[in-house]
C-alpha cells in the first residue's frame, strides 16, 4: 500500500509539473498573421534603366511546432519558368534573435537569415550571406512588413560595393480569400 500511495504520489507531483516544451513568446505570437495562403506580385528590380520584370504568386504559410516555427511553401511564374521556395522561420530564444532559412530554385545555396523585429514585430529585418547574379558572396537584408491582418510586403536588398543596400525586389502579398 504505501507503494501504491508513493507512485500515485509521483505521478500527480510529475502530471503537474509544467511541460518541458517552451511557451511561444510575443515574437512567436506575431507570425499568426502571416499564417495562412496568400497570392504574391514580386517586381524585380535587375536594370535600373528599365522597369521591373513582374512574377505572380502563391505562398502557403504554417504555423508548426506548436507555434514556434513558420513554414512557407512559395510557388511562382518567374522569368517563363516555375518557381519553387521553401522556408522555415522562427524566434531563437537562446539567441535573441529571429532565425530562419530559405531554399529556392533559382540557387543551391540555402539563405540562412538572422534579425530582429520592431513595431510589435510588424517588422521583421533580416539579414544573410549569399550570392548575386554573377555569383559573388553578396550580403543581403529582406524588410517584412506586416501592413495588417489581410497585406504584407518583403523587400529585399542586397549590398553593393560602396556599402549601401540597393533595393532588388519588392513583393506585395495579399490574403487569399
Amino acid at each position: 500500500m504505501r507503494a501504491l500511495l508513493l507512485s500515485l504520489g509521483c505521478v500527480l507531483a510529475l502530471s503537474a509539473q509544467e511541460s518541458p516544451f517552451p511557451k511561444p513568446t510575443a515574437h512567436h505570437l506575431a507570425m499568426k498573421d502571416q499564417a495562412g495562403t496568400w497570392t504574391a506580385v514580386a517586381r524585380m528590380f535587375m536594370d535600373p534603366a528599365k522597369p521591373p520584370m513582374v512574377s505572380t504568386g502563391t505562398e502557403v504559410n504554417t504555423l508548426v511546432a506548436g507555434g514556434l516555427w513558420l513554414k512557407s511553401e512559395m510557388r511562382a511564374q518567374m522569368m517563363g519558368q516555375t518557381f519553387e521556395g521553401h522556408g522555415l522561420f522562427g524566434y531563437d530564444t537562446h539567441q535573441k534573435a529571429h532565425v530562419g532559412s530559405w531554399v529556392d530554385g533559382s540557387g543551391t545555396w540555402m539563405a540562412v537569415t538572422r534579425g530582429t523585429c520592431a513595431k510589435d514585430c510588424r517588422e521583421l529585418t533580416l539579414f544573410f550571406d549569399g550570392y548575386n547574379e554573377a555569383g559573388q558572396p553578396v550580403t543581403h537584408k529582406e524588410v517584412h512588413t506586416q501592413v495588417d491582418r489581410d497585406h504584407r510586403t518583403m523587400v529585399l536588398f542586397m549590398k553593393a560595393k560602396g556599402g549601401a543596400f540597393v533595393k532588388v525586389m519588392e513583393m506585395e502579398y495579399t490574403r487569399a480569400k
